[in-house]
């Protein structure tokens, strides 16, 4: 069994990463949720855009994945691996064989032929390792979720394993988190069609490993210019060299994440080769701080260790190399001399194997040898994990810190959003409500004409009359009940044929668009989408736009109380009547009011003439005078100017807010909270914001637009600290 260790840096930012309650919380809509700070990168009720989505599940993904990989290094803390790769033919298999037993060594695919490349990550592991389940299932798991599939076994008959080294999956042999014995080991089983053997890992053990207190990872040949010879002979489609170098040093980095240091081996003339300076880049990028050492092999006899090493040394600074070992051509008999003596632990077997030795200007006779198979002794098991795990921790902080970014830029970014879709309601809402002059500027506000308010100037007008027309003021109560009729059925009544008349002549106008604003929800819908500059309702359907507006307006003509202030309106109407020429107040006085009101009273009439209940009508006191003709009856005071503005000074900024506000509720948006906060129109040569309305807040019955999420400021500070550490 192997000791349990446990750095411990990482371990709060991962409990703040998994926290729900140190997470996000959904405040907008009701009911609230949680997420923790990992599950909501890139969640698509976060995020704001689709590539903000596939952002933040990249840095989930790999903040996720460092998490793993340092739980994985906190199990296997005594138990380091090393990765030896390099390029073609360099001597990698031979490099990797010296650390096995002879009876393991010929399952090591060794040779200068394509069919003798290694085309498949090899994952040897001491036997101590195999025989703990634990940690073996750990490994596994780890490898299983690396790859995307399960590690594949290493066949025990070396032309098996040869097989498997080009390509050839076992499916038998797949290891889904238990070991297999070998006969289970199905050697008669064919390559899986369908599956890219790049994905699948081998797995072996070795009990010469276990006095050396390390694994081992033989990786896949990387060199520019290379096909592998396994996907020719099955008649696949063959890739680009570059692409397929490409691939692989991807896997290379993917597998970097099971590793506590590398070895890079090539041979001296490959030192400034393409391929090797892209291993090199690679492995810096994907765990800078972990241990890299670079193994040259081959060595011809006439070059001396300190002149390699000089020849290096570009190599070393460029890449923050940790060592340079070399290995002699041990084929050559020049190169006797050159070569030591073997450490004592090498096991010989049947042939010579390359040995490496620190090439650090010392000479060939130094005492203080240092041989790259002595690694294990030389740099403690404990050392190389916390390398690593060092190097995972700073990597954990800085994909932390982009998270955080992330998630502040989201918040930003919606926040802008709901204020862009806050502007967007309040523009078109007042396109309605505007009244302009000829130049197209806005001049004043128009009331939503409501029944009630219609009533109330009635009312008033009646209140203000001269009393000597008080006898035409009891046929108004015929009028009354005209209206109760219209709004409670629908039905036609005629009352007076002057009155039909007005009537039908006043909603041919408002039909036509004179003098008034009748909105129905397809113009709301279609005038929010102009007024969307900045996109921020593109997620809603039409479909769905329209029906929510059709709702917003039902409830604004349902819930909207707002009415004229009974002070100035006595005062306009008084103005009405002081107004009138004497002629006219003779002609009106031997009429019922209902006449004079009639095209007042017709703003009942529009919505069902407009085909349903969902219509708005927005017309201004002196456009409701002019449509009637009663305009050229009065005097300038009375249709124009302070007398006419005082009567509907606050009335329809309170209306335009009510409506603001509930078509925030339909659209499914937060209201505003502030008077800060509230979106500002410009009507006249002022710009003024809305009021807050007071109407209760009622959820919509279609999704809300957007999602609005908050991380508590202390959770926030506490994590930053955790990084800062």
């Amino acid at each position: 069994m192997t000791e349990r260790r446990s750095d411990g840096a990482w371990e709060p930012i991962a409990r703040q990463l998994r926290q729900t309650d140190a997470g996000l919380t959904r405040i907008f809509p009701s009911p609230p949720n949680s997420l923790c700070l990992l599950d909501a990168l890139g969640h698509e009720a976060v995020a704001v855009t689709r590539d903000s989505v596939t952002q933040g599940r990249e840095l989930g993904t790999r903040i996720g994945g460092l998490i793993g990989q340092l739980q994985v290094f906190d199990t296997i803390s005594r138990c380091p691996i090393l990765a030896i790769t390099g390029l073609l033919n360099a001597g990698k298999s031979s490099l990797l064989a010296t650390y096995l037993s002879p009876a393991n060594r010929p399952r090591v695919l060794r040779g200068v032929g394509n069919q003798q490349g290694t085309h498949r990550f090899v994952l040897w592991l001491p036997k101590v390792w195999w025989d703990d389940p634990d940690l073996l299932n750990t490994l596994l798991a780890f490898v299983t979720n690396l790859f995307g599939h399960a590690p594949e076994r290493l066949s025990d008959d070396p032309h098996t394993a040869a097989q498997q080294y080009n390509g050839c999956v076992l499916s038998n042999s797949l290891m889904r988190g238990q070991t297999l014995d070998a006969d289970e080991v199905d050697q008669g089983s064919a390559r899986s069609p369908d599956i890219d053997p790049m994905s699948i890992p081998l797995v072996a053990y070795d009990d010469n490993l276990d006095a050396l207190r390390v694994g081992l990872i033989d990786c896949p040949d990387i060199q520019t210019g290379f096909v592998s010879a396994a996907d020719v002979a099955h008649g696949e489609t063959v890739h680009r060299p570059s692409d397929m170098a490409a691939q692989r040093r991807e896997q290379l980095a993917r597998i970097g994440r099971l590793c506590s240091a590398f070895i890079v081996v090539g041979k001296l003339s490959s030192l400034h080769d393409d391929g090797l300076l892209q291993i090199l880049t690679t492995l810096r990028d994907a765990m800078p701080g972990v241990p890299r050492m670079l193994a040259i092999n081959k060595i011809k006899s006439r070059y001396a260790p300190e002149t390699v090493a000089e020849e290096a040394q570009g190599l070393v600074d460029r890449f923050g190399l940790n060592a340079v070992f070399g290995a002699y051509d041990y084929r050559s008999s020049l190169a006797s001399s050159r070569i030591p003596s073997a450490p004592p632990k090498m096991l010989s077997g049947d042939g010579e194997q390359p040995i490496f030795f620190e090439l650090n200007g010392a000479g060939d006779n130094s005492a203080n040898r240092k041989y790259l198979f002595n690694l294990g002794d030389r740099l403690d098991a404990g050392q190389l994990s916390q390398a690593s795990s060092r190097s995972l921790v700073l990597q954990l902080k800085t994909q932390t810190a982009r998270g955080l970014e992330w998630l502040e830029s989201n918040q930003q970014q919606r926040l802008q959003q709901i204020r862009d879709a806050w502007q967007t309601i309040a523009d078109a809402c007042y396109e309605f409500m505007a009244e302009r002059d000829a130049s197209g500027k806005a001049t004043g506000l128009r009331l939503q004409a409501s029944p009630a308010i219609i009533s109330q100037m009635a009312d008033s007008l009646r209140r203000t009359a001269p009393m000597w027309m008080r006898v035409s003021l009891n046929i108004d109560r015929t009028a009354r009940q005209f209206q109760q009729a219209i709004s409670n059925s629908a039905a036609r009544f005629t009352i007076l044929k002057s009155a039909s008349e007005s009537v039908s002549q006043f909603t041919k106008k408002f039909r036509r668009g004179e003098g008034a604003q009748v909105v129905t929800p397809e113009r709301l819908a279609e005038t929010l989408r102009r007024c969307d500059r900045h996109d921020s309702l593109e997620q809603v359907p039409r479909e769905t736009l329209v029906a929510e507006c059709e709702i917003a307006m039902q409830r604004f003509a349902e819930e909207n109380k707002t009415l004229l202030d009974e002070a100035e309106l006595n005062k306009w109407s008084e103005q009405v009547w002081q107004d009138m020429s004497w002629r006219d107040k003779l002609w009106k006085g031997t009429q019922p009011l209902a006449v004079v009101m009639a095209p007042l009273l017709a703003v009942v009439l529009v919505p069902f003439d407009g085909g349903g209940s969902a219509v708005l009508v927005f017309a201004s006191t002196k456009e409701l005078l002019a449509a009637a003709g009663l305009a050229a009856l009065l005097g300038p005071a009375t249709t124009g100017g302070e007398a006419l503005s005082i009567v509907h000074r606050e009335t329809p900024w309170r209306q335009l807010s009510d409506l603001f506000a509930i078509g925030c509720d339909c659209l499914g948006l937060p209201r505003p909270k502030t008077s800060a906060q509230m979106p500002v129109v410009k009507c006249g040569s002022s710009p003024r914001p809305l009021l807050v309305s007071q109407l209760e807040i009622k959820t919509g019955s279609f999704p809300p637009a957007v999602q609005q999420w908050d991380i508590a400021a202390e959770q926030l500070q506490a994590l930053r600290g955790l990084l800062r550490t």
